[in-house]
């Protein structure tokens, strides 16, 4: 009964597309003495760097940490998971570490699925805004475990795809954004939890009444697990008090089964209690496998299997018993539970990192392959296992079963419920078979059938031969219909049953059942065998208790059609008669024929029947023996008129059996002319799939075209992206030359005592030596002459006549301060051509003195 960590509570929020937004207005409304940690995941670009924690920081009264590593929690804080890590939950710490390959980054499944698994019943998860579907598979675990879920109103979400993926059972809440911080408070006040003394009585009356309605003893569980369960579905309904809650189970019955499994612990850890795995492991299953090879197959029930770790432990461990043999055995694991949210679960096979901790590393490779969610069992392993839905008390039990686990579940039932189950255990096992209780559990309320094999771990026998038969429902069916009841009650006859066996208590319904000669069959709408008496078993020919079995199917190739479309008539509530005549006995030769009649079974008040048939069975062979002969005697009275009065008499109960047959012809006829019309709409509807399928496979070959376009521009694409990259790399090797040249020019100009300027084809400067910038730099205020002693004009500068790209021979002079010699230069500018093509002009002065 381990409820996960005792001392505080935990809030999880997960987010995608405009979930930061949702965030902002959700951390915001929070008080600053909020009771729990907060850890978010939210969909970020991993390779960004995020600055969600400083933003919700400014929006927030509360502490906010950005997990590096490890980090413990605490009450008022809020922990933000980086973009590109994986989160695992512990009891009070959270930690992060490098991705192993998700598509959302962080998972939501990953993060709670680890929570659920630690924080179990104290466990609150929010999905907000997002689209895609990741956080789905997390939410299943915390209802499993017990946790509760609340989800942003779709309708007024901005991205309703996350929210809208959590399926409506997984759903506490739905709630507006600005409503969800002030229900959280709510949630985790916990003003329920120490309830007054009135409130106390009125708790124990409320659970002793419960106690009444649904044969589960819930006063024994823990008390503030049972006041926190009870109090967070008490909010869920809207119910300030028990009286306002009972109120409400009164007019909404299915609130009971939804409080019931809330209460139902249903969790638990691969290989838990792990002497009790060893031992089942060494000694009882290699006997039940080397048992099993003799009938055929190995059945395994695992009853109460909460999330599955049991069952899947069990397939793990019978799996790895026959890796080594040869000769294949069928195997067949039955895991059931009453809580379909735990059973839909387990099904899935994704557990938590931490659930597999009493495992080896190499059993976990074996049989486990990492998901986004977790570790997710491996197929071999999966299809050993089927998982269903199923109430020990009203259903009933798995015929020719080698060992039952029924672990921590009989100490939360009552005395009669403790004896009606094991009865049922005792029923399902093979003579020698294993029952594997909870260490607190004992067989004590029917002892008669378990012998105790290991009293430490509480493993126990089956003893005898013979078996109770599980029909405490059987005799409530009887007055389903009064036609039903008068058959029965007409054909009571006091003769003992040769059936092996042996009737359970109470005394009276056993002889009754014992006691019928007309054949009783109750079945589902699925043709499985609810109740059945021994008279229906012989008749029938059916040679194993037969409960639970698909009928159709048990009763053999010459009876399948007609109880097939006997039943199939009732279910849809036509009852039918019908005479069927079975085969010559290959002993004997006799002829058998069989009166059967199939009704609905439709009593008020007894839903866990409905859609249910009852079978009468009735051996009319004699009788029909009887009309044959009476067939031949009227054959000779026709031949001998001197005897037509006696002939008279045979006449006329032949004409009445025969009209009678008519009658019942008349009803086959009807019957068959149902099947055609019906077998005419099946061919309409086959009709009408082949064209769908045409139009569907005409769409598929358009998008079969269009892929092949795309992958077409995509082949272009890839073509021009290699062309520009082989220009690109043209480029770069064509700069490569000219920054080489640049560079020899620079060291040759460098050494010349010429001034030197080369400008490109655009009159923009490439290169100039010292020289130059010292005689006609920008530095240098210039006045240039020609010849004459006349001003030139900037525009017939050489400087600028190189810049518009002529050749040209020159001469000037440049006056000098203060009235000293000038100085006279000769120009020449030429076009050159560099090595790579480039064309430059280069503008040479000379000093003439």
């Amino acid at each position: 009964m381990d409820d996960g960590p005792e001392d505080g509570q935990l809030v999880v929020i997960g987010s995608s597309a405009g979930g930061i937004e949702a965030l902002l207005a959700l951390v915001s409304s929070l008080p600053t003495d909020f009771a729990a940690p907060i850890v978010l995941a939210q969909h970020l670009d991993p390779h960004r760097p995020s600055r969600l924690g400083p933003i919700l920081q400014a929006r927030t009264t509360l502490s906010v940490v950005t997990v590096a590593e490890q980090e413990p929690l605490r009450p008022g804080t809020i922990y933000v998971i980086p973009s590109d890590r994986d989160v695992e939950i512990t009891d009070h710490q959270v930690s992060v570490r490098p991705q192993a390959g998700h598509l959302s980054r962080p998972s939501i499944n990953h993060l709670l699925t680890s929570a659920a698994h630690r924080y179990r019943e104290r466990l609150i998860a929010v999905i907000l805004t997002g689209t895609g579907s990741d956080g789905a598979i997390g939410v299943q675990a915390v209802k499993a475990y017990g946790g509760m879920v609340i989800i942003q109103n779709p309708e007024t979400a901005q991205f309703p795809g996350m929210p809208q993926a959590v399926t409506p059972a997984s759903v506490d809440f739905v709630a507006e954004l600005e409503a969800i911080g002030p229900l959280l408070v709510e949630l985790l006040s916990d003003s329920f939890v120490r309830p007054a003394p009135r409130d106390e009585e009125d708790l124990q009356t409320f659970l002793e009444r419960l106690r009444a309605q649904t044969g589960l003893d819930f006063l024994a569980y823990k008390r503030p697990t049972i006041e926190r369960r009870l109090q967070r579905r008490m909010a869920a309904v809207g119910a300030t008090d028990l009286i306002g809650y009972r109120n409400y189970l009164e007019r909404h019955p299915e609130e009971r089964q939804r409080l019931v499994e809330s209460f139902l612990i249903k969790v638990t850890d691969f290989f838990r209690d792990t002497e009790v795995f060893d031992f089942l492991r060494r000694h009882i299953l290699p006997t039940l496998i080397g048992e099993a090879r003799h009938r055929g197959e190995l059945r395994i029930w695992s009853a109460g299997c909460s999330t599955g770790e049991e069952a899947y432990s069990v397939a793990i461990m019978v799996s790895e018993l026959l890796a080594d043999e040869t000769a294949p055995l069928p195997v067949r694991i039955f895991a059931t539970d009453i809580a379909g949210e735990a059973v839909e679960f387990a099904r899935r096979g994704i557990y938590p990192e931490s659930a597999l901790a009493a495992m080896s590393s190499d059993m976990i490779e074996r049989n486990f392959v990492r998901s986004d969610a977790g570790y997710e069992v491996r197929k071999p392993v999966r299809s050993l296992v089927i998982f269903g839905e199923h109430d020990l008390g009203n259903r009933a039990p798995f015929p020719r079963i080698d060992l039952v686990l029924c672990r921590n579940v009989l100490i939360y039932f009552t005395t009669d419920l403790q004896r009606r189950v094991l009865q049922r255990f005792a029923f399902a096992l093979h003579a020698g078979g294993y029952l594997v209780l909870g260490k607190s559990e004992t067989v004590s309320p029917l002892p008669a059938y378990f012998a105790l094999e290991q009293s430490r771990l509480k493993v126990f026998r089956r003893i005898g031969d013979s078996a109770p038969i599980p029909n405490d429902q059987f005799l409530s069916l009887m007055s389903v219909n009064p036609a039903v009841d008068r058959t029965v009650r007409r054909a009571l006859a006091p003769r003992p049953s040769p059936y092996r066996f042996q009737p359970a208590s109470p005394a009276t319904g056993d002889d009754l059942l014992s006691a019928l000669s007309v054949g009783i069959v109750v079945v589902d709408r699925h043709y499985d065998v609810l109740a059945i008496n021994m008279a229906a078993r012989n008749l029938l020919g059916l040679q194993t208790p037969a409960i639970g079995e698909d009928l159709v199917h048990a009763a053999g190739p010459h009876l399948r059609e007609t109880l097939r479309e006997l039943l199939d008539a009732a279910l849809h509530g036509e009852d039918r008669v019908q005479i069927h005549s079975l085969p010559p006995d290959p002993i004997d030769g006799v002829v058998r024929d069989l009166w059967i009649s199939a009704v609905q079974y439709s009593r008020e008040g007894a839903s866990q029947h409905a859609g249910a048939a009852i079978l009468q069975i009735v051996d009319v062979s004699a009788f029909h023996q009887r009309q044959r002969e009476l067939e031949v005697r009227q054959a000779q009275f026709e031949a001998a008129a001197s005897e037509a009065r006696s002939l008279r008499t045979a006449n006329q109960r032949m004409a009445n059996e025969q009209g009678r047959l008519r009658a019942e012809l008349e009803v086959l006829q009807i019957a068959q002319e149902e099947a055609l019309a019906a077998a005419e709409e099946i061919e309409t509807l086959n009709e009408e799939q082949q064209a769908t399928n045409e139009e569907l496979e005409t769409v598929n070959e358009e998008l079969q075209a269009t892929i092949e376009e795309l992958q077409a521009t995509v082949a272009e694409l890839h073509a021009r992206t290699g062309d520009l990259e082989d220009m690109a790399s043209k480029v770069a090797v064509q700069q490569q030359v000219i920054e080489s040249e640049r560079a020899g020019l620079g060291a040759v100009l460098a050494n010349l005592d010429d001034a030197v300027l080369i400008v490109d084809a655009g009159g923009e400067l490439v290169l100039g030596n010292a020289v130059y910038d010292q005689l006609f730099g920008p530095a240098v205020e210039l006045s240039l002459e020609d010849d004459a002693g006349q001003v030139l004009p900037e525009a017939d500068w050489p400087q600028r006549r190189l810049s518009r790209g002529e050749a040209f021979t020159m001469s000037f002079s440049i006056p000098a301060p203060g009235g000293a010699r000038r100085r006279r230069f000769e120009a020449n500018g030429q076009p050159v051509l560099g090595a790579n093509g480039q064309g430059w002009h280069v503008l040479v002065i000379h000093a003439l003195d």
